[in-house]
């Protein structure tokens, strides 16, 4: 990616941050990021484009960040745990990308389609998936379908994180009895 399609990206993301999408102009960002509006469109074909490109980067910039910090654990179920608290602390936090996810205000919404999110989603199915399978080949988790269960662990952690569907906001103490009640059913007994 270019220099200036990395600042355009930047710039737009600070505004959408700060104003959200509707309240944003192209103008504004163009002006932000010190280009003439024909640059912008020739790197982008209208805002929401602009939108989902930002939207994208961000997604694969926060994974790469959560995988980061657990890749020198090689345990499936710690590796689990870790991804869970990581995230769960990261959405706290009222990062972009949880303003993005959460979109209470339909700030956001309108710009980002079903196809996108379910792309991010997906991706954060496969991560689940591959972490329960390295966790049954090392007969830590028990057998059973990794891409079933990584959805159920999804929708579940989902539903006290950003979507918001189950009004629980405890403390991390909280947040790690439920991991571990989902650990739980995962572990394999001897």
């Amino acid at each position: 990616m270019t220099d200036r399609k990395e600042l355009i990206l930047d710039v737009a993301r600070a505004r959408f941050d700060r104003f959200g999408v509707k309240k944003t102009t192209m103008d504004e960002i163009a002006r932000d990021a010190g280009v003439s509006k024909k640059t912008l469109y020739e790197q982008f074909r209208n805002k929401e484009d602009l939108f989902v490109s930002v939207f994208i980067k961000e997604a694969l910039n926060n994974r790469r960040w959560i995988m980061e910090r657990v890749a020198h654990l090689e345990d499936p179920l710690e590796k689990i745990r870790q991804v869970l608290r990581i995230t769960v602390g990261y959405h706290w936090q009222e990062t972009f990308m949880a303003k993005v996810l959460q979109d209470e205000d339909g700030l956001y919404a309108p710009f980002l389609k079903d196809k996108y999110r379910l792309q991010v989603e997906e991706d954060i199915l496969g991560i689940f998936a591959d972490m329960l399978e390295a966790g049954i080949r090392s007969r830590q988790i028990r057998d059973l379908d990794p891409y079933i269960v990584a959805y159920f662990i999804f929708k579940l952690f989902q539903s006290v994180t950003y979507a918001r569907t189950a009004s629980i906001r405890g403390d991390q103490k909280d947040m790690d009895e439920f991991i571990d009640f989902i650990l739980e059913g995962i572990v394999r007994k001897p």
